[in-house]
């Protein structure tokens, strides 16, 4: 059991040492810096992260924010970040990768700092260890996407509001706040719950000054003003921002997809995205770590409950509001990485509620802490795999099919890979000249012509949705004019999830995530 006096520094040799409970954090981000690293270029590279890296393959600043305000829907901090780490340290998959570790591991004491603004030491350190074990934080931490990022500056900003607002003595805090803020709000448009929230607090606590007897006042609103015209420098570009015309995703109208999408954050925080919920640990994992939020919030004193809900729903509800209007083409799945301002909130209270079980109850508290732990053990384990992913973009199998298809390919050989699958970026040299994608129909049939033996490779992805036909208009195409020598199947989904959704889209799933053709010339008689 922790106790107040080993948070406490002491002297050694007559200098101050760090309190435990400082060494107890740096534990707990070491421990998510080995859990991210492990085979951090497993993955595929999909789609979204693709646009990233194309975006920052731009050669100046400039040329960075252009392609974003052709290519994303967010403004322009992550990338123009991430175009400063690549020129640092190189462009490849893994350097850029290492970018969103960072992040993955700096949340893990922003979190602590941000438990610390509602509840005791004990409570913040556990809430720590919950982000560093987190399937979510370490799964986001190896995508080359805004995610981690948004979810360690939302945690630092938070927590530095409550410090200026409670004690807003020194510049330092001010400055410190002030630019964290910034780049958030210039990193995420969700983001913009936050500072929302923010605002909403300083008000309340304006018209109740019990609750914070140093209010800053007209310092604070000064900031805020000072920060909303430099956002606002942002605002006429917004217009500008390119567009997805992939149409409605599954369920984004009606009443379940609403319901998912309210509730599909919450499992994915708890337990990840690589864990079914119908599991027993998924299900188990889901009820311990749900009962120990609402615990946490109970056992919060009134004024720490009060804060968390106002500072809580603003960016959940800014979120919720953006993914049924302007994204219409999210499926539910896409909530929670829409959604990570919220994230270290959530451990927050977390860690809170097992705080409270294990001063009373120590027994419940280990076994509560053992559901936990074995859960995420099994969600990451099955995320290293490559298995059980809730949302398959994730887990696209674009390098293992290329590989098979330069394991067996003849120079010459035309491959056909649908433009999203990604398959065409892990393609042997030998053979990008003779790659194509379906709607290039004259492109193939020209190419085809002049290399009457060669062999053709299609690759086509399972979808959630039919965006066009033409993969299975060339597909019919092939079938008339070559022999199908062989069909390979990748990252095949699980028979109950195949089921679950089949009911809930009301079309029968796909079994794999991608599947690869080998056509052969038809010989003739």
């Amino acid at each position: 059991m922790l106790t107040h006096s080993m948070y406490d520094s002491h002297r050694v040799g007559g200098r101050c040492s760090w309190p435990m409970v400082y060494w107890l954090v740096a534990a707990a981000t070491l421990l998510c810096t080995l859990l991210v690293v492990i085979d951090i270029q497993h993955p595929s590279f999909w789609i979204d992260e693709k646009v990233s890296v194309n975006i920052v393959t731009a050669s100046t600043p400039q040329q960075v924010i252009a392609n974003v305000i052709q290519s994303e829907r967010r403004p322009p901090a992550y990338h123009l970040l991430l175009w400063a780490w690549t020129r640092l340290v190189g462009m490849n998959e893994r350097t850029a990768r290492l970018f969103s570790v960072l992040w993955a591991i700096l949340l893990v004491p922003a979190t602590y700092q941000l438990t610390r603004q509602f509840a005791a030491p004990r409570a913040a350190v556990l809430a720590s260890y919950l982000s560093a074990i987190a399937p979510i934080v370490i799964s986001y931490g190896q995508i080359i996407r805004y995610y981690s990022m948004v979810a360690a500056l939302s945690a630092l900003s938070i927590a530095l509001f409550f410090r200026v607002m409670r004690r807003p003595c020194g510049r330092k805090p001010w400055v410190l706040y002030a630019a964290i803020t910034l780049v958030l709000l210039y990193t995420d448009y969700p983001s913009y719950g936050v500072v929302v929230a923010q605002n909403l607090i300083a008000i309340w606590w304006w018209i109740h000054p019990e609750r914070a007897p140093h209010h800053p006042r007209w310092r604070w609103f000064g900031v805020q003003a000072i920060m909303a015209m430099l956002a606002l420098l942002w605002l006429p570009v917004v217009l500008m921002q390119g567009t997805r015309n992939f149409g409605v995703a599954d369920l984004s109208n009606t009443a379940s997809g609403v319901i998912l999408r309210i509730i599909y954050p919450f499992y994915a925080w708890i337990t990840g995205e690589t864990i079914f919920p119908w599991t027993v640990f998924g299900f188990l994992g889901a009820v311990v770590g749900g009962v120990l939020m609402i615990v946490g919030l109970i056992k919060l004193t009134h004024a720490s409950r009060e804060a968390w809900i106002l500072v809580f729903a603003p960016p959940f509800i800014v979120a919720q509001i953006l993914l049924g209007t302007v994204a219409e083409d999210s499926p539910f799945v896409n909530a929670p990485a829409r959604s990570m301002a919220c994230a270290g909130l959530l451990f927050s209270l977390e860690g809170a509620g097992l705080s409270v079980v294990s001063i009373n109850r120590r027994w419940l508290a280990g076994t509560a802490a053992g559901v936990i732990v074995v859960s995420h053990a099994m969600a990451l384990s099955n995320d290293y795999r490559g298995l059980d992913y809730i949302n398959t973009v994730y887990n696209t199998p674009a390098r293992e099919v290329g590989q098979a298809i330069g394991a067996e390919a003849r120079p010459g050989d035309a491959v056909v890979t649908e433009s999203d699958s990604m398959v065409e970026f892990y393609l042997p040299a030998d053979l990008s000249d003779s790659s194509f994608y379906p709607n290039q129909v004259q492109r193939i049939h020209s190419y085809l012509a002049t290399h009457q033996h060669a062999n053709v490779w299609q690759v086509i992805m399972g979808r959630d949705r039919t965006r066009n036909d033409v993969s299975a208009k060339l597909a019919e195409w092939l079938k008339s004019r070559y022999t199908l020598e062989s069909s390979q199947g990748f990252a095949e989904q699980s028979v109950t999830y195949r089921t679950v959704k089949t009911r809930l889209t009301g079309r029968e799933a796909y079994r794999y995530r991608l599947v690869l053709y080998q056509y052969v010339p038809t010989t003739q008689p």
